[in-house]
């Protein structure tokens, strides 16, 4: 079992999922490296989608549990010279 300290659990959410999401990380302290989020199951694919390349913050693992999965976005330092990221592929 995954524990559920510092993991924002928003399994509930099913209509506006991803700017919660956007909303909780671009409103989280520059000291914060690592955000978590308990997501409802089923979703991976979409999610993958919604956070691509070109932000702030990495969608960096998906770690599946019992009733939910554990996204951990992990957050990047944006590069002039690459804005969108475009160079990781």
């Amino acid at each position: 079992m995954i524990d559920d300290k510092d993991i924002i659990d928003v399994q509930h959410v099913t209509c506006g999922l991803v700017p919660l999401m956007q909303t909780h990380l671009s409103g989280t302290e520059s000291t914060v490296d690592t955000v978590k989020f308990k997501v409802r199951q089923g979703i991976e694919t979409e999610l993958w989608n919604s956070f691509g390349t070109g932000s702030e913050w990495l969608l960096n693992d998906i770690s599946k549990d019992l009733f939910f999965d554990v996204y951990t976005f992990i957050r990047v330092e944006l590069s002039e010279l690459d804005p969108l990221g475009l160079m990781e592929f």
